[in-house]
């Protein structure tokens, strides 16, 4: 990112972007049809999943964790469900990736292999046979999943800070971030449609229909419909991983059912008239979007003090100021040059990444008007506080005579502290 931004601005992190989404779109697409789901039935999935994941496709660590969890979907089956062996080195070759691209997430790349590790024990353990419900795969090379499972977790001690691959995830979804960040929050089923449509489809087929189920689609399918559930942030990992295998539920309860329309239907997928439709579609809506984000101003003055930090650069002490800023407006203030009181990595603020830390706990303390902030910019030494008129804090600051307004826009606001 910071190679790319030195060298060719936004544009260069915006195509980036737009490459990695467009690997991650793919690979699920791949996935799909590797399990035989049809390639009308895998279309309209991806542009489902494509719509209701909007937000993982931006220039963070997750376009490239996301494009790793669905490669190691991908590589699990090759070595389980159709032998080949080489995968295994594959899976390798990604746990080093996560561990070096995200290594927050990097307890979810067990998480990928319990379904198929809690088949392998309910089947030979308790020698479980196929039900008139369940299926159970035939797994080859289960042993090397053992050896994967000893070998990435010595993978994730590889980090510059011992540890941190096991202890961030925890210290994110326990700490004070969790509080106010409404990704690290628990999601209520009624209020979110996409989450509660796809739970009442596979109750609704395993419950009031005839079809047979593997049980690893199962155990996935529910896994990460309740672990969308614990925060908002995971409901990407139920659409963009879980929908690989609820969709094959869906192909297994089409097959059920439809087996007379199947000639129809591979009749629709070969014909070039159905591939030239979506094929102009597709092109067409990507070139706008691409042509009118290639144009616009890629930081919004209205979400950010653009202007307010060009005077801050002006001035020839700015390097000596310690400015109490918002929590989102940081990362900008930053990327000029100029030291912040908070960004938007919230985990650094806070007693669980750094001892004695209560940057985090603070800061909301006066965002939500229930601090001291004469008490707390004392503590920093602030010497300056950048608002916007929507901020609580700026009620009391605009008629305390201890600060006085140097500089002022339509939107922020900037007092010295005296």
């Amino acid at each position: 990112m910071y190679v790319l931004y030195n060298s060719f601005g936004f544009k260069g992190i915006y195509i980036l972007t737009l490459i990695m989404s467009g690997l991650i779109t793919g690979m699920f697409f791949t996935s799909l049809l590797r399990h035989k789901n049809g390639m009308i039935l895998s279309f309209l999935v991806t542009i489902f999943v494509v719509y209701v994941s909007q937000g993982v496709f931006a220039a963070r660590n997750q376009i490239f964790s996301f494009l790793i969890f669905e490669l190691e979907i991908y590589c699990l089956n090759g070595l389980l469900e159709r032998g080949k062996k080489r995968y295994f080195w594959y899976l390798i070759l990604l746990a080093f990736l996560l561990v070096s691209f995200h290594d927050t997430v990097y307890p979810l790349f067990f998480l990928m292999m319990m379904p198929y590790l809690a088949e392998i024990i309910l089947k030979k353990i308790f020698k479980l046979e196929n039900s008139e419900k369940l299926q159970y795969s035939n797994f080859v090379n289960t042993k090397y999943l053992w050896i994967l499972l000893v070998l990435a977790i010595g993978i994730g001690f590889l980090t510059p800070i011992f540890g941190t691959a096991y202890t961030n995830l925890i210290f994110c979804v326990s700490g004070v971030s969790s509080d106010f960040i409404s990704e690290l929050q628990p999601v209520n089923l009624i209020s979110s449609l996409p989450i509660m449509i796809v739970t009442f489809l596979v109750i609704s087929i395993l419950c009031f229909t005839k079809t047979k189920v593997k049980v690893k689609d199962l155990l996935f399918s529910f896994g990460f419909i309740i672990f969308s559930l614990i925060a908002g942030r995971n409901i990407y990992f139920l659409f963009l991983i879980g929908m690989i295998f609820i969709t094959n539920i869906i192909t297994d309860f089409i097959n059920t059912y439809i087996e007379e329309k199947e000639q129809i239907l591979k009749k629709l997928e070969k014909s070039i008239v159905f591939i030239m439709v979506i094929c102009s579609f597709t092109l067409i809506f990507s070139i706008r979007k691409f042509s009118k984000q290639l144009s616009r101003e890629y930081v919004n003055g209205l979400q950010y003090p653009i202007d307010a930090t060009e005077w801050i650069l002006g001035n020839d002490d700015y390097k000596n100021m310690r400015i109490w800023t918002h929590f989102n407006w940081g990362s900008y203030l930053e990327l000029k040059g100029i030291k912040v009181f908070i960004d938007s990595r919230s985990g650094m603020y806070t007693e669980e990444e750094n001892k004695g830390c209560t940057v985090l706990a603070d800061w909301l303390s006066i965002n939500n008007g229930k601090g001291d902030y004469e008490k707390i910019f004392e503590k920093y030494n602030i010497t300056h506080v950048l608002l916007s008129d929507d901020d609580l804090i700026k009620k009391y600051i605009s008629k305390d005579e201890n600060y006085k307004l140097i500089y002022e826009d339509s939107l922020y606001s900037l007092y010295e502290r005296k």
